[in-house]
């Protein structure tokens, strides 16, 4: 059986960890190969190669699309350039995997969609948080009614970058901001345990830092069934463990996630808050070899979507996305 092919678009350090997963995952069920790497710079693209055992490398993007014999791309840039290079990929007849957040707004990320259903190309945003095995325990836990009707969703993402106005979380030509990107983490997770459904009402608040960006936000989501969500991020404020974690409040108890975008434990709490049960997954390389799996196993089936990262699912948060902006600007 040949091999799936992949090639990894950029050379930072998400694209280490996904090559490091995908070395993993190469080794451990060989459905894939690790083949090829581009970077706009030919001296990183070159030693990203050697670092990773990568047979191919290109000194630019368009290169490495246009070589026939690489299968599905991994798409690792600044955000400014998912959408764009998204498209240009399905263009040139490949499957991919695009970090989040796969657009800076809902319009952008629709001629993508549309693409890739008109090729028949795979496509899926590269949520890595909902294929681990300890948030879809705690998913599970909630949907089967281990704690009751939902009522209450508290998320947030808080750290502290070092300031660089031209770095990719301050400057707004790259897509910076804590929303973009780690308050997609909290919007994601409120919007899978809620059901998926659009929120009947959103609140927010901003400060944004010296380059106009958001550096801390806060927003209110809630829908009709009654739940409602308390979601924060920040690249400005130290939070610790207490500002990393997830909690999910159900009428019969509720489910706690440290870490919750990276978590490698779920705890189930009665209403008291004392433990009923502990889901304990450590990673088996870094937490990223999940959604490569999920990549396979739609590819070898023929699927051009992923039933767990739906493309309605990316549309859908980007939209509650825009509608954060929106309201904190108002």
């Amino acid at each position: 059986m040949k091999k799936i092919r992949w090639g990894i678009i950029a050379t930072g350090a998400i694209a280490s960890k996904f090559a490091q997963a995908c070395r993993f995952e190469c080794d451990r069920s060989g459905i894939s190969e690790l083949y090829a790497v581009a970077s706009r710079d030919e001296v990183k693209s070159l030693n990203f190669a050697n670092t990773w055992n990568i047979p191919v490398s290109y000194a630019s993007y368009e290169e490495l699309l246009a070589d026939p014999e690489v299968d599905v791309v991994y798409i690792a840039t600044p955000h400014s350039m998912h959408a764009p290079l998204s498209y240009s990929a399905l263009q040139s007849g490949k499957g991919v995997l695009c970090e989040k957040p796969v657009s800076l707004h809902r319009d952008e990320l629709e001629p993508v969609i549309a693409l890739a259903r008109q090729k028949k190309l795979f496509f899926m945003e590269a949520m890595w948080m909902k294929f681990n095995p300890s948030f879809q325990t705690a998913l599970k836990w909630a949907l089967s009614g281990k704690i009751g009707f939902l009522r209450y969703i508290r998320s947030d993402f808080c750290f502290s970058a070092q300031f660089n106005p031209v770095g990719r979380l301050f400057d707004p030509a790259l897509g910076g901001g804590a929303l973009l990107d780690v308050g997609i983490y909290p919007v994601t997770l409120a919007h899978m345990f809620s059901g998926g459904k659009k929120p009947s009402s959103i609140s927010a608040i901003m400060r944004n830092g010296p380059t106009g960006v958001d550096i801390w936000n806060k927003a209110v989501l809630s829908w009709d069934s009654g739940v409602f969500a308390d979601l924060s991020s920040s690249i400005s404020i130290h939070g610790g463990a207490a500002l990393r974690s997830a909690l999910i409040v159900g009428e019969q108890g509720s489910i706690l996630l440290p870490d919750f975008w990276m978590a490698q434990r779920a705890v189930l709490l009665n209403t008291e808050g004392l433990e009923l049960a502990v889901a304990e997954a450590p990673f088996e390389c870094n937490g990223y070899e999940y959604e490569i799996r999920e990549v396979e196993h739609c590819l070898l089936g023929g699927k051009i979507e992923s039933s767990v990262q739906t493309w309605s699912d990316s549309i859908m948060v980007m939209e509650i996305l825009d509608q954060i902006r929106k309201v904190a600007a108002t």
